[in-house]
């Protein structure tokens, strides 16, 4: 029989590397030879590291010291597997943030990747214990006032008792998750909805040095993971609800993560083609080629980089799917401003409402970029985007469209950070401030604010997300040579076709603008009822007289139902 200490280094490595980090430290105090020999085999730690999880990025190469992480590996499961109480569990809750995010970060796009299995073992809805889930996702100042336990808040004034880092360590975790923890256990907590109403609908949470969107209040963009928890969870409660009332058949793809922590990692982005459309880059160089821009404007002037030429780290050319809730603006400005002055620092009361819901399309192109400031993370440019926001339930009224401008940059902290301004009629209406969760070109898409451009401090405001479908636009037709707007020329050109086409043309136009955001036609929804169904649940779904983003769509925000939401 072999002496495994008479085997040369080769063949001891290429053993040692199937063996778990915890084996591993008890071979290393076997014997002399066996802690020489792992001590000094520089690639052992890398190749056990990459059995159990991703084999990182070039990005990421030099920044890992696997023995390190091997050693932070085994204390992270052992944390997580250990039957102690959600209390005992709490203290190690940076410990576990950190962790986290470093596994997401460095996990691979592919659906066999080990570091979500990893993840969704050991935090997840699916285990038979929520001792994990509540220790670690659920001890944000949302959690804190929707929780039964009389420790946990002081009675009368409902701020939270646990620090602030901590708290933003839960939300963020509860974030990257992805599936919003709607109805955690009856015996340890109310429906926390009401309370994530609280902080998004709070208009003192929309001020110059917050910039207005889901931010600390330096005025360096500097995240808040409890107003992005909160606005997940807002606008999870609302599309459940409206799932629930049209089907998840009719449901678009990509607005409801089944899956925890999938979509939360830099790279997980995968276009699809959308069905009937091809990509219109061929047609666009054709265009230039011949002289003939859209628009009739010619040639780019000399000098001026081609849009297909700008730098674009971020991928922001293509179709996205956004969604934007609001509340009625009369119940808005209440809730606001009619109730007792709350002290600062205090949350408003707990509001169980009704908020309206909208889907939107937004098809945009990058324009040209830029260096980053000095305000900003130096690692990638600001890039600057154009394009057009299309209302889905209603998108053959020329006033539930806009154009949309704005720009993606990454903070000093390192985050993702997209801004938008929508337009109507060469008018500015509304503005956005979002995050994207997981980073540069993450599956997940964008969590933040929408608010009125003029940063009116009476409202509205709300929240909105949206994520990328494909990196095909639909072929529009082409625009007039004296119309300067191509959205208008747009609307002009459906209004005209809806009034003078027949019904089965109509049916087909209806059919590729759903099949565009990934809404199956498999029950034979024609113009009709297509419009009737989606007009009942979206621009009904909320107050009669609701204020917000329906009638005026932001490409980056919202849409406005009666005028006063960002669309």
């Amino acid at each position: 029989m072999t002496n495994l200490i008479a085997l040369p280094n080769e063949i001891l490595h290429n053993i040692f590397r199937h063996v778990d980090p915890v084996d591993l430290a008890h071979l290393s105090t076997s014997c002399r030879f066996l802690n020489d020999n792992i001590a000094s085999d520089g690639q052992l730690y890398r190749a056990v590291y990459c059995q159990i999880l991703d084999e990182p990025s070039k990005d990421h190469l030099g920044d890992i010291d696997y023995e390190a992480q091997l050693k932070d590996l085994v204390r992270y499961r052992y944390i997580l597997s250990s039957s102690a109480s959600v209390e005992e569990k709490i203290i190690h809750l940076p410990f576990i943030g950190t962790f986290t995010t470093t596994l997401l970060q460095t996990a691979s796009p592919t659906p066999q990747s080990s570091n979500i299995t990893l993840l969704k073992a050991h935090i997840s809805t699916s285990r038979p214990s929520t001792t994990n889930l509540e220790a670690f996702l659920s001890q944000s100042q949302t959690y804190n006032r929707a929780s039964l336990s009389p420790t946990k808040t002081h009675a009368h004034t409902h701020a939270s008792l646990t620090p602030l880092p901590l708290r933003q360590a839960s939300a963020k975790l509860h974030v990257l998750y992805g599936k919003p923890l709607l109805l955690p256990r009856r015996t340890h907590f109310q429906t926390p909805y009401p309370y994530a109403v609280s902080m998004v609908y709070d208009l003192r949470n929309y001020t110059e040095e917050t910039l207005w969107g889901p931010y600390m209040g330096d005025g360096l963009a500097t995240v808040d993971w409890e107003k992005l928890e909160a606005v997940m969870l807002v606008l999870g409660h609302n599309v459940e609800s409206f799932r629930n009332s049209i089907g998840e058949q009719m449901l678009p793809r990509g607005l409801v993560w089944k899956e925890g922590w999938r979509g939360a990692s830099p790279y997980s982005y995968t276009s699809v083609d959308i069905a009937g459309v091809d990509s219109d880059d061929e047609e666009e160089e054709e265009e230039e080629e011949s002289g003939v821009g859209r628009g009739g404007r010619g040639k780019e002037e000399e000098g001026v980089k081609k849009k297909e030429d700008v730098e674009d780290p971020y991928n922001i050319t293509g179709t996205w799917m956004r969604v934007v809730c609001f509340l009625d603006f009369h119940d808005l400005f209440a809730y606001n401003f009619t109730s007792p002055t709350m002290p600062p620092g205090t949350p408003r009361p707990a509001l169980q409402t009704t908020e309206a819901i909208r889907l939107i399309t937004m098809e945009l192109r990058v324009t040209h970029s830029e260096p980053p400031g000095p305000d900003d993370g130096q690692s990638h440019p600001i890039v600057y985007f154009e394009g057009v926001s299309r209302s889905l339930h209603s998108a053959w009224d020329a006033n539930a469209n806009s154009n949309i401008r704005g720009n993606v940059r990454i903070t000093k902290e390192g985050e993702v950070r997209w801004q938008s301004i929508s337009v109507y009629n060469g008018e500015e209406r509304w503005r956005s401030e979002g995050i994207q969760i997981g980073g540069i070109q993450s599956a997940r898409g964008v969590l933040g604010h929408w608010f009125d451009k003029d940063h009116d401090v009476h409202g509205p405001a709300g929240p909105t997300a949206f994520y990328k479908v494909s990196d095909q636009i639909k072929k529009r037709a082409p625009a007039l040579e004296d119309d300067e707007d191509e959205s208008n020329v747009w609307h002009l050109e459906l209004e005209q076709e809806l009034d003078e086409e027949d019904e089965e043309e109509v049916q087909a136009f209806i059919g590729q603008l759903a099949q565009s955001i990934g809404l199956p036609l498999t029950h034979g929804l024609g113009h009709g009822n297509l419009h009737g169904h989606l007009h009942h649940h979206l621009h009904g779904h909320g107050n009669g007289h609701a204020h917000g983003p329906g009638h005026a769509d932001e490409g980056s925000g919202a849409n406005a139902g009666s005028g006063s939401g960002e669309g």
